[in-house]
């Protein structure tokens, strides 16, 4: 194999990573945004339940100013409502199913509508 050959071969590899790059790129731009964010945020409403229930209240030393777990608590369940009223609102935008790939993969009904133009 020449030189050249072997130049051409690198930059063929090269270009066939970028081109890989770029498709898993288009395909995420081709997903259902609002769908997706919706589930991201369940799971994160599950995991600050998880959160909230490891902790007992009642082992909680509130004498002790230097422990600032229920401060800590607090900030969680604060802004739990705001979270939970967000993804019930997107749940009901994105019409989630409930089948979490479908949901993500269909697309927006402006998407199906639209002519392709060359």
């Amino acid at each position: 194999m020449t030189e050249r050959e072997n130049e051409l071969e690198i930059l063929l590899k090269h270009e066939k990573q970028k081109v890989s790059v770029l498709e898993q790129r288009l395909a995420t731009y081709e997903q259902n945004g609002p769908a997706k964010l919706y589930y991201s945020l369940k799971r994160k409403m599950n995991e600050l339940a998880d959160l909230m229930n490891k902790k007992d209240l009642t082992t909680i030393d509130l004498e002790d100013p230097k422990d600032k777990t229920f401060d800590r608590l607090k900030v969680v369940w604060n802004d739990a409502s705001s979270i939970s009223i967000a993804v019930e609102s997107l749940g009901r935008t994105a019409g989630i199913s409930g089948d979490e790939q479908a949901d993500i993969n269909k697309k927006p009904f402006l998407d199906t509508i639209a002519i392709k133009r060359d």
